[in-house]
């Protein structure tokens, strides 16, 4: 079998992102679900994504020159390891729940996602075609073109010419791994339970792991590392520090089931002091500016698509609550400046990109509540309705393709969007529920001025969207009214570097939203442009705050995020919905500068 991809590396940076995405949202479900404070929860993302991808550079990189490498650009020291990632990220895992407290269920759940995650990454390997395997013959065995690692290396020993257009044959040893490390984390899922203390099931997930690194790298060539070579006694050192790792994780495991009563890592309530939370965030801003240089973009990328939120909802705690009106103005300026970081890490050599087509992958999740009125009774003082309250519980993904032409800045993008997902909806008082399909097409054009943006659209399919509503019929049998068409207009005004005010009824695809409908909100691209906003707003509809951020890393990639705050509606009927994510990706290509 051929590997032969254009720009391999890309694709390696795609599952790279998918890895971490995949945490990210595991995470932000099982928060919610358990009703973790979001802003520690962020703030621990963040901090276990930068110790991984810190930890992943330097691990390759001699100590003696680590002080030259966090002030060398990335493409000079290039390289990554899984082994250094995973431990520098167990180390911002422990230093996070230290502070936050996180407990238990929160380390069980990395002890089976980390695993998992890399195996993702595994499969950016293999296309990329770096650790590549020994040479083999099996029906199943893998070549790379020229110019990858190891038809590099394999020239470079004499094994081929330099000529050849392929490699030789190997084993691709990527997808091994990449399937072992599914079954170790599928075993930790299903053997969590078992042990009795906080920790061990991270121990027995690492002591899985050292062990299959250990029978790995039989099958990996040792050119294709960036260990060491060295051989002691038939083995690499490189396998002799797995087998140690393997040994010493097993043993203390053992140890600390069986012959220890104290725990390694206490389980605590979930910090809500938002002090603690100011610090942090001012910590983390530190460490990203001085290994700013050592990471690439799609590194930063995973780190601030959590840091960001984070920001956002302490700087809504810090305005929401009134014990800490005293120190309002001191800590805004604390915590704007990490986006002065965020400016000194986004690349300025991206050149003038005048027309692009862009490819958008979008997903929500959350719940909310409605009030129905229905079977109208004429009274001494007016009408009167029976009422019914329903719970919503709605899962979206939506893609989309567009292009956008840049002419004297101003923005033109057309395009459309698809999604669907489905929504549950329960009757509060009676319990009865029922699940139905969400299908929606929306076709848009948008317009982007200097100071004005105007938009239009249409949503097309079978739609949803929350509102209290009020019927006059006498029954009724689910909370929400079917429509097979709805417009969507959007309108801003204000100079976007600086300050600007919108107004959206709809334009939410792909990250298809059934309640969030009409919004307007206030924010700024702080002079990075129109591709960079930071916003605050109104849910009209639901008469909730929400905050948003959008970024573009590199030429290719960008992000887009949002978070509603819960809404209070319903607390007297012991219903307490939980904050909302909208979450999406872009892909841009095909870029013309003239």
């Amino acid at each position: 079998m051929s590997i032969s991809i254009d720009n391999p590396n890309l694709y390696f940076k795609l599952f790279y992102l998918l890895a971490f995405t995949f945490i990210f949202l595991v995470v932000i479900y099982k928060s919610i679900k358990r009703g973790y404070h979001l802003r520690s929860v962020l703030l621990m993302l963040t901090t276990i994504s930068l110790f991984t991808v810190i930890g992943s550079r330097l691990f390759t990189i001699p100590i003696l020159d680590w002080v030259n490498a966090i002030n060398t650009p990335s493409l000079v020291f290039n390289n990554r390891s899984a082994i250094g990632g995973l431990l520098f990220g167990l180390v911002g895992l422990a230093i996070s729940q230290r502070v936050f407290g996180f407990n238990r269920p929160m380390l069980d759940l990395y002890a089976w996602m980390g695993p998992i995650a890399l195996g993702i990454i595994k499969f950016g390997c293999l296309v990329n075609g770096c650790c590549y395997g020994l040479p083999f013959k099996g029906f199943w065995a893998v070549h790379y073109p020229k110019g990858t690692h190891a038809h590099f290396n394999q020239w470079y020993s004499g094994l081929i010419e330099n000529e050849a257009l392929q490699s030789l044959s190997v084993h691709p040893v990527q997808l091994y791994e990449s399937l072992l490390l599914f079954c170790i984390g599928y075993i930790v899922w299903k053997t969590h339970n078992v042990f009795k203390k906080n920790a061990s099931a991270l121990l027995f997930g690492l002591f899985l792991f050292f062990t299959m690194r250990f029978g790995i790298e039989f099958l990996r060539d040792p050119d294709g590392s960036q260990f060491s070579s060295i051989y002691y006694w038939g083995l690499r050192s490189y396998q002799w520090s797995m087998l140690g790792y393997a040994v010493l994780t097993g043993l203390l495991l053992w140890i600390y089931e069986t012959r220890t009563k104290k725990e390694f890592i206490k389980g605590l309530q979930n910090s809500p002091y938002i002090h603690v939370d100011f610090i942090y965030i001012i910590c983390i801003s530190l460490i990203l500016y001085t290994f700013r240089a050592l990471l690439s973009s799609y590194e930063l990328l995973v780190i601030w698509i959590k840091f960001v939120p984070a920001i956002l909802l302490s700087l809504y705690y810090l305005y929401s609550e009134t014990k800490l009106q005293r120190y309002r103005v001191l800590t805004s300026f604390l915590l704007l400046a990490p986006f002065y970081i965020l400016a000194q890490t986004i690349p300025n050599q991206i050149p003038e990109i005048k027309q692009y087509k862009r490819i958008d992958f979008g997903t929500s999740f959350g719940d909310f509540a409605n009030e129905v009125k229905y079977n109208p009774t004429q009274g001494e003082c007016g009408t009167s309705y029976s009422t019914e309250y329903y719970k919503q519980v709605y899962q979206m993904v939506g893609l989309g393709y567009s292009q956008v032409t840049e002419k004297h800045n101003k923005t033109y993008t057309y395009g459309i969007n698809l999604a669907g997902g489905n929504i549950k909806s329960t009757n509060l008082e009676t319990n009865v529920n029922q699940s139905d399909f969400m299908l929606a097409a929306n076709p848009f054009y948008k317009f982007d001025g200097e100071w004005i943006g105007l938009g239009f659209g249409l949503q097309l399919g079978k739609l949803r969207v929350n509102k209290d509503e009020t019927l006059d019929v006498s029954n009724i049998e689910d909370a929400q009214k079917e429509y097979n068409i709805l417009p969507e207009f959007y309108f801003r005004v204000g100079p976007r570097k600086y300050l600007d005010v919108d107004f959206n009824y709809g334009f939410m695809m792909p990250s298809a939203y059934p309640t969030l409908y009409s919004r307007t909100s206030i924010g700024s691209s702080f002079l990075l442009g129109h591709d960079y906003s930071l916003r605050y707003g109104r849910i009209l509809n639901l008469d909730t705050d929400y905050v948003s951020a959008e970024a573009l890393i590199t030429d290719q990639f960008g992000i887009n995020l949002m978070y509603v705050f819960r809404d209070n509606s319903f607390d007297y009927l012991n219903y307490d919905t939980s904050g909302k994510f909208v979450f999406s990706l872009n892909y841009r290509f095909g870029h013309k500068t003239k």
